[in-house]
Parts: C-alpha cells; structure tokens; sequence
C-alpha cells in the first residue's frame, strides 16, 4: 500500500515537470512557415530592433514549430516593434553608493502574426516584456549591451510561446 502511495506521489512530481511540454507540432500545417522581418525599433536603445529579430529567428530554429521562411514563401508573417527597453542600477558596490555592480534591465515588444498572402490579422497584436538581470562590467556600455542580448533571449521565448498558443486554437 505504502509502495503504491509512493509510486503515485513521485509520478505526479515527473509529469508536472513536464506540464508544459508538447508532443507533436500544434501549429496546423498550412500555417508553419514563418517569415519573420527586421522589427521597427520605437526607443533610443541603437540596434534594439536587429538584437530582438536575431534572438526571435534563434528561438524559432531552436523551438520547431514554425519553419523560419523567406517572405515569399511564407503562409504567416510576424511583424513587430520593441517599444521599451530600461536599464535600472539593481545592487552598488559596498563602499561606494555610487558605483552600480548589477543592472535590472526590461525589454518590451508589440507583436503581430497576419496572413502573408491576404495581409489579414491572424493573431492580433500582443504585448511581451522580459527581463533580465546583469552582473556590471568594465563599464555601462558593455553592461547595457549583455542586458539588452539577455532580455532579447527571453523576450523571443515568451513571443514564440504566445505565438504557438494563439496559432494553435
């Protein structure tokens, strides 16, 4: 009885470890080849728009679900535009108040996935932030820059999530 009981508990601790996994592609398969043009950059953060569209192609080869296609030979096209990037002094070192050792930095994206032949909205626009934290280098610049790398990686994670999930109904 005992042995069943355990058996039960620690076979509801490995699938809830693997809640959010997915067998199979669920994106139909007239709807999975993706283009994916250079995102408008809203905010006075240079090279934003190329750091995200980079990281967005990345995660799409890496995550399957779509097939990273050319415009002219794409079924969806998502466009979008970074509208806001912070970079917040998080820690300072202890003898100076003045002298930052870690930075918070957010990252946020307005999202669009239409019909590449007909331009119709097939998910209409949605919103994602990411955020990351990082440890302060020789100086703000590159520290500004590994954020922005950082939060741009998450950012095309939770874009390419919510993009599957509307996709997919």
């Amino acid at each position: 009885m005992k042995k069943a009981a355990l058996l039960t508990i620690l076979a509801g601790c490995v699938c809830a470890g693997c809640a959010s996994y997915r067998f199979g592609n669920p994106i139909p398969e007239n709807r999975r080849r993706l283009a994916v043009p250079v995102f408008a950059n809203t905010i006075n953060q240079a090279e934003a728009e190329a750091v995200v569209t980079a990281a967005l192609r990345r995660e799409i080869i890496r995550d399957g679900s779509f097939t990273l296609t050319p415009a002219d030979g794409a079924a969806l096209t998502l466009t979008g535009t970074v509208t806001g990037y912070t970079v917040t002094p998080l820690s300072y070192e202890q003898n100076t108040s003045s002298t930052p050792v870690e930075y918070h930095a957010t990252l946020t994206a307005e999202v669009t996935l239409v019909d590449a032949t007909t331009g119709a909205v097939v998910v209409t626009a949605f919103t994602r932030t990411a955020e990351t934290i990082i440890v302060a280098g020789v100086d703000l610049q590159t520290a500004k820059a590994s954020a922005l790398h950082g939060a741009a990686q998450r950012l095309a994670r939770s874009i390419l999530l919510e993009a599957v999930t509307r996709c997919s109904k």
